[in-house]
């Protein structure tokens, strides 16, 4: 006979420890030193940083500006045309136009 009640405080612990470890700002690197990270994303990247978008969401206390955040993802690359960006929005919605 097996035991399952033991998981569900094991998964219920382990869901708390990653909560926590998201909430917990990385010490160490100070506001100042990620957005120098962010200035040095130069040139297309290939795929998203992926790395130090984690960096920028476990320093909340920074407030990062959407621009900062898309060129630590995406480096120098374009913001896509505005129609595009609108059209995105628009296409999800149900209103029947």
């Amino acid at each position: 006979m097996m035991h399952y009640y033991r998981k569900p405080p094991v998964i219920g612990l382990l869901g708390m420890l990653v909560m926590n470890a998201h909430a917990v700002p990385a010490e160490g690197e100070s506001c100042a030193q990620i957005r120098e990270q962010i200035t040095a994303q130069t040139g297309l990247l290939p795929k998203p940083d992926t790395v130090l978008l984690e960096k920028l969401g476990t320093h909340q206390e920074c407030r990062f500006t959407s621009a900062e955040v898309y060129r630590a993802a995406y480096g120098d690359k374009p913001l896509p045309p505005r129609e595009m960006r609108e059209e995105r929005h628009r296409h999800g919605d149900d209103d029947g136009d």
